[in-house]
């Protein structure tokens, strides 16, 4: 198998003598072209170049978006965690240990042992993980410029995250009032301060901590949703428990937020430009975006004990009585 490994230098995880490590790895599976990338959207012109099996992204959500828009059809893909946070990866079942994730996907490439994966497009451009309108896009803003002051253009950690979003929120009078209509699979209206689309649970993390706010999402479903209603000062607690300990608005459990799973496609209209962003970065304030599933859009190696667990019922999925508001 031809594999072309695709390897951001500045990711967080990426060291000469980690990528050595890897490549030893991996060479001993297959035959293995190393390419490092020199900027932004590299990534993605190294992928769509020919003349490989498969492409294997070492970074972190960043290098993998990337990836995924550039790669051919019928190419394999391959992602090794080397960012922050590095979702996609982990939500694939592979270590956060960069030693270990090259050893799991070697193994992977030896047995050619893949999943089909289906992917998020907004306005055509894919997303593997997660994106958003409103609140928590405009804070990516924010880490964004941030980053691009940082020494070699690195991402600041979780708690900058978070501070961001409470500047964003204190520039709003803590309020986040309704400014868009979302439209799910052709159904009724509903009016919302901002939304959260993902592919899998979970939305994304904290640290190790799990984000579930949306615990329904699965690479075997369409994306799932969560529409924000208006939210006032005394509301807000629901943001952090709902994601962090308790999230009983995917059950229905909640007169703020709409949840929806399983869809096909989403039309957002904005009173406004609105902040969007995909796969933790921040794209632009758009009037409207129109978000589609894409089924089974690409193959991707997953580590041999991630196949017995695709497919099952996760304990948070068994805990509740499932329903959607409406």
């Amino acid at each position: 198998m031809q594999v072309r490994l695709i390897a951001n230098p500045l990711a967080t995880g990426v060291s000469e003598q980690v990528l050595d490590a890897v490549v030893a790895r991996l060479t001993a599976v297959c035959s293995l072209e190393l390419r490092r990338t020199e900027g932004v959207g590299h990534a993605a012109r190294l992928a769509a170049e020919p003349g490989a099996d498969a492409v294997v992204a070492m970074g972190g959500d960043g290098t993998a978006n990337e990836v995924v828009n550039g790669m051919p059809a019928g190419v394999k893909l391959g992602v090794l965690p080397a960012g922050a946070s590095s979702v996609f990866a982990r939500q694939l079942g592979f270590s956060l240990h960069q030693m270990e994730a090259g050893g799991q996907l070697a193994r992977a490439l030896a047995a050619d042992h893949t999943r089909p994966v289906g992917l998020g497009r907004m306005d055509g451009r894919r997303f593997t993980f997660a994106a958003s309108v409103g609140f928590d896009a405009a804070a990516t803003r924010d880490i964004d410029l941030a980053r691009r002051e940082r020494p070699g253009n690195r991402r600041p950690g979780d708690l900058s995250v978070v501070a961001a979003g409470v500047r964003e929120l204190a520039g709003q009078r803590f309020r986040l009032p309704e400014r868009m209509t979302v439209r799910a699979d052709g159904g009724p209206p509903v009016r919302s301060s901002y939304l959260i689309v993902a592919n899998q649970h979970p939305y994304t993390y904290f640290g190790r901590l799990p984000v579930q706010a949306t615990p329904r999402a699965g690479f075997d479903t369409g994306l799932d949703a969560v529409a924000v209603g208006e939210l006032r000062p005394h509301d807000l607690w629901r943001l952090a428990v709902y994601a962090l300990v308790w999230p009983r608005h995917a059950g229905g459990g909640s007169s703020h937020l709409t949840y929806l799973h399983d869809l096909s496609r989403l039309d957002v209209e904005c009173d406004g430009p609105t902040a969007v962003q995909l796969d933790g970065e921040y794209i632009d304030e758009l009037p409207a975006v129109h978000i589609q599933y894409e089924p089974a859009a690409v193959e991707v190696f997953v580590p041999l004990e991630a196949r017995a667990a695709a497919g099952r019922p996760r304990r948070s999925q068994l805990s509740f009585r499932w329903s959607c508001t409406s």
